[in-house]
């Protein structure tokens, strides 16, 4: 039916051939870059730091290409040992999106007249929650895969 193609495109807007998309990866590398993802981060309790450290992980891994993964693992919508709750997070967190601003906050010092000429080429980056959900799962499947 239609419903399966739908969540088949969902899942390879992040990983497709073991690659994160670019667009997913910009997100990434928005969030390790803004100043405050405090936005983000306490919808998955954690701090910022923590987050942003995953988050570097993870575009880290992209770039060796270490995701240990199989075409499907780890990117079921619902795994077995979710229960009734983690599942209606995941579909709030989906409707959820937050705006990160990717300009660079200098303090004002540093503030010179070029600096709005170069934000205009980084427009605000729309993220959302549950593609960050999803890709903190299979982060944290593959630390599971690695160190088992």
């Amino acid at each position: 039916g239609s419903d399966i193609k739908m969540s088949a495109s969902r899942k390879s807007s992040i990983l497709t051939n073991r690659k994160l998309s670019v667009d997913f990866s910009r997100k990434l590398s928005a969030i390790s870059c803004a100043s405050d993802v405090s936005c983000i981060s306490q919808r998955f309790g954690m701090d910022q730091g923590h987050l942003k450290n995953i988050v570097q992980d993870i575009l880290e891994m992209d770039l060796n290409d270490e995701w240990e993964l199989g075409s499907d693992d780890g990117l079921s919508e619902y795994g077995e040992e979710r229960g009734k709750d983690d599942l209606s997070i995941w579909q709030e967190l989906q409707n959820e999106t937050v705006r990160l601003d990717q300009r660079k906050h200098s303090s004002a010092s540093e503030v010179s007249t070029n600096s709005l000429s170069s934000a205009d080429n980084f427009p605000p980056v729309e993220i959302n929650l549950g593609e960050m959900k999803t890709v903190l799962n299979l982060y944290k499947k593959h630390k599971i895969s690695v160190t088992s």
